[in-house]
């Protein structure tokens, strides 16, 4: 507990240095919101260093969370197949960037509030598809572990995938004419085309599925689904979910 004690020779200084001791007092007492990022997203979605989150749309979103439940983030990286165990366990309190079919366990989950799309790119060095029928039994890039119901639902055996550790290497791959196909996010594809427009020049891309992805809470966690859909309704409402994305266009 930190007092604040005033006396009359007080000066405007200490009154200040006072506030911000409770204030920081006060932030420390309300336990940080623990979240794990899923490896093997690259920019925008996020920028890893040496195993840290540093930046992009998970960072950014994580902390506006935080900041409206009164707390710090704390982030986590680690691979896909983990996050799971790591929520049911009680060892971090949410994950972003999911659809519960891609997700599959015991969680709670928030309001949609993500945007973005699943799309087919191919390649201008080969026909472009008619639709995803015509990648029927052609290996097609994908990341390990991601699931992509429509496309299994679609082509069934025909789904042939050639995955990559990661999006930026499943693009890397593409890029450089291992794949004729690969399946991407539109935002980090976006991103990334623009960062290198003569390496990635693709036919016309095939819209997959458009969705609003949301956050698996864990329901052993420090924070309740209630809670989370509470305060990203009030960064909604304040368009700061907008700015965020918007930073990265």
């Amino acid at each position: 507990m930190f007092d604040c004690i005033f006396y009359r020779t007080g000066t405007t200084a200490l009154v200040l240095a006072c506030a911000l001791a409770l204030a920081n007092s006060a932030l420390a007492a309300v336990p940080p919101l623990r979240i794990v990022v899923d490896s093997s997203t690259a920019m925008p979605m996020s920028q890893i260093i040496a195993g840290e989150v540093t930046e992009g749309i998970h960072y950014d979103i994580g902390v506006a969370l935080a900041a409206q439940l009164g707390t710090r983030a704390r982030f986590t990286a680690m691979p896909r197949k983990r996050i799971g165990v790591t929520l049911e366990q009680g060892a971090a309190d949410l994950s972003c960037h999911f659809l519960p079919s891609w997700l599959p366990g015991n969680f709670d989950w928030t309001v949609p509030f993500m945007p973005n799309a699943t799309l087919l790119i191919s390649t201008i060095g080969w026909q472009a598809p008619a639709s995803i029928d015509a990648v029927r039994g052609i290996p097609v890039g994908t990341v390990l572990g991601f699931n992509y119901p429509e496309i299994q639902q679609a082509l069934g055996n025909g789904f042939v995938r050639d995955d990559a550790v990661d999006a930026m290497q499943s693009l890397t791959k593409f890029a450089a004419g291992r794949t004729r196909h690969a399946l991407t996010g539109e935002v980090f594809f976006s991103y990334q085309q623009r960062l290198h427009p003569y390496l990635l020049q693709v036919h016309r891309p095939i819209l997959v599925t458009r969705f609003a992805a949301r956050c698996a809470i864990s329901r052993h966690g420090r924070y309740s689904a209630q809670q989370l859909d509470h305060a990203i309704g009030r960064l909604q409402k304040s368009h700061q979910i907008d700015a965020i994305y918007a930073k990265y266009r």
